[in-house]
């Protein structure tokens, strides 16, 4: 039973918004961070494209739900950009 308890307890510290950092960040701010991440992986590549064309022809699964999402991301915040510009 001690072992439930512990759980319990990691999972409440978990779910608790002082036990991340990125829990106080804005939306905005999230996806500066994401953006600036991107940015920094895109190095090794000609491009976005070409990066999640990388990751989607990768053996591995992870590589592949990788390119989706950052697919979707991109898609995503090229949409709020023009949104904001309008």
């Amino acid at each position: 039973m001690r072992i439930k308890e512990i759980e319990a307890k990691i999972a409440r510290l978990e779910a608790s918004p002082r036990f991340s950092g990125l829990a106080r960040l804005s939306d905005a701010e999230l996806d500066r961070q994401i953006v600036d991440g991107l940015n920094g992986m895109v190095t090794e590549w000609p491009s976005f494209g070409a990066m999640v064309l990388g990751l989607e022809a990768s053996p591995h699964s992870a590589d592949k739900e990788m390119a989706g999402q950052i697919e979707a991301f991109i898609t995503d915040w090229q949409a709020q950009q023009r949104q904001k510009a309008m």
